[in-house]
């Protein structure tokens, strides 16, 4: 049976690693890839252009993951991030979870949280963290 890994993503500079990772190792393990973005607006923010920039992040991904042969679906989800990536790897059964990290500091993960953070001490699968 293929493994499904999920790769969670914002479509900011700091995933790019993430992205490449998460290709080459589902292309390394013949992995089912699942690529999620999720929608969170934040106040003052176009959910409508938010919307807009994830299908375009997610086909862009989609199409460097069909150039390796790789089977990839995409999902572009609504709510929190963390509670949303979570639920589609419940959803997905995922046997791996690959998140960037923004490189922010203690006091910003300590004031505002950390998705990956939250993922990694939540996740009920294998979570790989790439910088």
């Amino acid at each position: 049976m293929k493994m499904n890994v999920l790769l969670a993503t914002d479509g900011k500079p700091h995933s790019d690693k993430a992205v490449s990772y998460a290709i080459e190792y589902s292309e390394r393990f013949g992995a089912n890839l699942f690529i999620v973005f999720v929608v969170s607006p934040r106040h003052g923010e176009d959910r409508d252009a938010i919307i807009k920039y994830g299908m375009g992040v997610l086909e862009t991904l989609k199409q460097q993951a069909l150039e390796k042969k790789i089977p990839v679906t995409t999902m572009l989800e609504a709510g929190n991030p963390y509670e949303a990536t979570l639920a589609v790897s419940d959803r997905i059964k995922a046997d791996a979870i690959i998140v960037g990290t923004s490189g922010k500091t203690v006091l910003d993960r300590a004031l505002i949280g950390s998705v990956s953070e939250y993922i990694v001490r939540n996740a009920k699968c294998t979570v790989i963290v790439v910088r």
